[in-house]
């Protein structure tokens, strides 16, 4: 069911976040490349709560402190110090970062405050050493333009990004120290009505042109993300992380939609069941199953654990009802599981004759006098210890009331899974170890008077000046280069078809055919590339083997990877001597040799060049 088809009360905002490529994070003098391939070494931490400042606990901290995971740090030389370790105050704000998040509320048509006040979020999923997240408003009160319609900018913030995940086994989370205090921008919309899930993920996309328009967004992968809060009439506010591909915003919006409207119909359905509340606890069904023959259960008795079964009376049939495309509600109590550390859980409304234990449910069903109207549960628990039993049983407990609030992770197909509790206004708190930072009236209107014009501005411009068309224009403003075309034109004297085909196309191939992202390739390579192309010392054939070369190695000059690549360009005697030498192969035939010969010289040649010697060659024999 879509929002663009009902009046389903939909309630949107959004979050942007881009990180900036400042030279330095935002309180140290550590490097923002995240280059580091190899750890110089690791620290292991465990995280606790902390009170605000009237002695109350957030329940999202509270909450991952019932995971009980360990966490592990790999640090990297020239990328992290003392300050991502939490050993060492931090530093000075970094005043870079500091302009371009003024530059951005300006464009915003934010207020500009007279301090910026450093707070501390609480954030205990391991994410930060420290524990909590650095932010600060830098604008507020602002808005935008879309389609005739003001769109309301809540607040411009300026934080510090989060540790990068590798990876979580046992309980054990690890994470790389390399991404933690990058500067990162935050621009937060009031509550949007009325829009569908495309106009929403056209709006994100207006925001992040405005970052891009600074210059100073970093472009690689992973370094814009999109949260995106949805509700329906009769529903919850949830908030959908880290959405980094933004041709699924709309995909993950709809999903969402699908999610709490289902989930409001099966309020429904159980009370018109008759059921009004879940009374019984989890309960240790481990000595009754001790002879089972599952290998995930049995594996979870071997190493001491147990084994909780869960009661959900009325519920026969429920469970594998669909929420969304490829999501059942069996699926979401799983992803509380998972959550948790979990590989998952058993339910009687899946093929348990896939997974061995057919039997073992008939006998638990018999043995803990359950209808035949009512589902069951199954789980094993290590260090757990029945608490992911209890949190499925209060999910449960919820459903009578339709959705809830809470935070849930977007994969990349657009679907998501619970992630924890919705985060409340007790996590802020302020950072005692940074003074308040004056903002002048004289740095404000210098920032002003310096602002960048908005890339949605030059499109217009640039289908007219490079004559251009409508589809391929929309796509350059797309691109994460699109901020440096102009300027790419500009310093090279490279046409700008060869410009606009390489960010447009040639990027697009080497990520989705070679999984090499070209985010990491400083602009002042493509500058020198493009420029070698327009001299004619760089065939435009072999761009895509510089990007490649260039993502892999983003210290070297576009020279030193020409000179590494052996991608200096033919002289036409050199041509000369290929095309004989080929003429053989190709029978004498002119439309065959050619290519042959490209072939050969594809990268170090101009095509034209090697079609007219082909054919002057050809004439003589």
């Amino acid at each position: 069911m879509s929002a663009d088809k009902e009046d389903l009360g939909l309630k949107a905002g959004i979050e942007v976040h881009n990180q900036l490529n400042t030279r330095e994070k935002l309180f140290c003098g550590c490097s923002t490349q995240m280059r580091g391939e190899v750890p110089v070494g690791t620290v292991v931490r465990k995280q606790h709560p902390v009170a605000s400042e009237l002695g109350e606990y957030d329940v999202a901290a509270q909450y991952e402190v019932m995971r009980d995971r360990v966490f592990v740090y790999e640090a990297f030389r020239g990328e992290t110090c003392q300050v991502e370790m939490d050993e060492e105050p931090p530093h000075m704000l970094n005043q870079e970062a500091l302009e371009t998040g003024i530059a951005v509320s300006l464009m915003l048509n934010c207020k500009i405050p007279d301090e910026v006040h450093v707070m501390r979020k609480a954030v205990i999923d391991g994410s930060n050493t420290t524990s909590f997240q650095r932010t600060m408003v830098v604008g507020m009160g602002g808005h935008m333009e879309y389609n005739g319609r003001r769109i309301p900018i809540d607040q411009v913030s300026l934080e510090e990004d989060a540790s990068s995940i590798v990876g979580e086994e046992g309980g054990i989370v690890r994470y790389r120290l390399s991404r933690l205090g990058v500067p990162l921008i935050e621009i937060a919309t009031g509550l949007l009505e009325g829009f569908s899930p495309k106009d929403v993920e056209d709006i994100a996309f207006e925001i992040g042109m405005v970052v891009r328009s600074t210059g100073k967004a970093k472009k690689n992968m992973g370094a814009i993300r999109q949260d995106l809060n949805v509700s329906v009439r009769g529903g919850a506010r949830n908030e959908l992380k880290g959405i980094q591909e933004l041709g699924m915003l709309s995909v993950a919006m709809e999903n969402e939609i699908n999610r709490q409207i289902s989930l409001i119909s099966l309020a429904d359905e159980l009370k018109r069941r008759g059921l009004k509340k879940i009374h019984d606890d989890p309960v240790c069904v481990s000595d009754f199953l001790s002879g089972t023959e599952n290998k995930i259960l049995r594996s979870t008795l071997d190493s001491g654990g147990n084994i909780f079964s869960v009661v959900l009376p009325k519920f026969d049939g429920l469970l594998k009802r669909p929420l969304f495309e490829g999501k059942t509600l069996g699926r979401e109590m799983a992803d509380v599981a998972v959550a948790f550390g979990l590989k998952g859980l058993f339910h009687t409304d899946e093929d348990l004759s896939k997974y061995g234990l057919v039997e073992d449910f008939e006998n638990l069903r018999r043995h803990l006098k359950v209808g035949k109207e009512d589902a069951i549960i199954v789980l094993g628990e290590g260090k757990t210890k029945g608490r992911v039993a209890k949190e499925i049983i209060e999910r449960a407990r919820i459903l009578l009331k339709g959705p809830q609030e809470g935070t849930r992770s977007v994969s990349p197909d657009g679907s998501s899974r619970y992630n924890r509790p919705l985060p409340g206004s007790k996590r802020m708190y302020p950072e005692t170890d940074i003074q308040p930072v004056p903002i002048s009236e004289d740095l404000i209107e210098k920032i002003r008077q310096n602002l960048p014009e908005l890339i949605p501005k030059k499109a217009a411009r640039f289908k007219s000046q490079y004559k251009m068309s409508d589809s391929l224009v929309n796509e350059i403003m797309r691109s994460p280069h699109a901020d440096i075309f102009e300027e790419s034109i500009r310093r090279s004297g490279a046409d700008a078809s060869v410009v606009a085909n390489t960010f447009v196309s040639v990027a697009k191939d080497l990520q989705r055919r070679e999984g090499v992202d070209i985010g990491p390739v400083p602009d002042d390579l493509f500058f020198d590339m493009f420029g070698a192309v327009s001299k004619g010392m760089l065939a435009k054939e072999a761009i895509p083997e510089v990007l490649k070369y260039a993502a892999k190695h983003p210290e070297k000059s576009a020279a030193e990877i020409m000179g590494d690549l052996k991608l200096e360009m033919m002289t036409e005697k050199e041509i000369e001597e290929v095309v004989s030498k080929t003429m053989s192969e190709a029978e004498s035939n002119p439309g065959k040799l050619v290519g042959i010969v490209m072939s050969k010289v594809r990268g170090k040649a101009d095509p034209q060049l090697v079609i007219k010697t082909v054919k002057r060659l050809s004439e003589k024999r």
